[in-house]
């Protein structure tokens, strides 16, 4: 994501901090919001029209809400060891909920996912839903509310939250309401990771190690919960030399084990915390 799309962020999000005052200030006039029993029930948004409710546990549920031509996406489990959520946020790619999380809901994320297709993003932002409410500046599309949040930017609330510009939030809108999903991500571990990544080769030279390879999947979990200890996981299906050159020297540089083929290569093992950043960058890198 370029310098100019993250100015108009900032403007964006100042926005939609007064739009949703304003909203909070006037259902206070009238009356108290009654809370579901249920913390995280979609009632508590008291939101009209149709929400988001989809498994948000790892990225094979982010994949199920992906278009079809998807080249990259993540999830990251932001309750975390902060030493691996500061490595995401150093390593990954420019995140509008890395960057501004804290001061874009009334309840922090606690998960935190990216889909990158037909060269643009949409994020997915598991919160503690809250009373957020809207009047007619709302976008109506498949009887989903976007909320416009600036000139190029609208929210879905839902477990999880859409965010992104309107025309991309709209085709993951559209997979949700029956269109065809992202199916070529079979490397996707189903187990739980703190953080998970998959790319394409097809998606060029942006994606992590140049996208020499048919598939990339990479995964990251803390040891038993622990900050000092990390166990890493990446695959590459049909890589290229290049990766494989460069699998080759991340391992013997982290003292990981590396295993390999001309159909598939990977490197695993455990990192400590002063490696984990360094780690995650090489792996992001050209």
């Amino acid at each position: 994501m370029n310098s100019k799309a993250f100015a108009i962020f900032v403007g964006a999000i100042m926005i939609l901090s007064g739009f949703a005052g304003f909203m909070l200030i006037w259902s206070d006039q009238g009356e108290i919001p009654v809370v579901a029993a249920d913390s995280y029930s979609l009632e508590n948004f008291k939101a009209t029209g149709n929400l988001v409710d989809w498994d948000f546990e790892g990225l094979q549920n982010v994949l199920e809400m992906a278009p079809e031509n998807t080249v990259m996406a993540y999830w990251v489990n932001l309750s975390a060891p902060a030493n691996l959520t500061a490595a995401a946020r150093a390593a990954l790619p420019q995140s509008m909920g890395f960057s501004y999380g804290s001061q874009m809901y009334e309840t922090r994320i606690e998960r935190l996912a990216a889909i990158y297709f037909n060269g643009s993003w949409t994020e997915m932002h598991w919160i503690k839903p809250y009373h957020v409410g809207y009047s007619s500046l709302v976008i109506p599309y498949e009887n989903y509310m976007m909320i416009p949040t600036g000139n190029d930017y609208v929210t879905v609330l839902g477990k999880p939250v859409l965010f992104g510009m309107q025309e991309p939030v709209e085709r993951v809108v559209d997979v949700l309401t029956g269109g065809l999903s992202s199916g070529h991500f079979t490397l996707v571990d189903e187990e739980r990771a703190d953080l998970q990544l998959a790319a394409l080769g097809k998606g060029g030279k942006d994606m992590p190690l140049s996208g020499a390879y048919d598939q990339f999947y990479l995964e990251i979990s803390a040891i038993n919960g622990s900050e000092e200890r990390y166990i890493l996981d990446a695959q590459l299906k049909q890589p290229q030399s290049g990766a494989i050159s460069k699998l080759k020297d991340i391992a013997s540089a982290n003292n990981l084990s590396y295993s390999g083929d001309s159909a598939g290569a990977g490197v695993s093992g455990a990192l400590g915390r002063e490696s984990l950043q360094g780690t995650l960058m090489a792996l992001m890198g050209p």
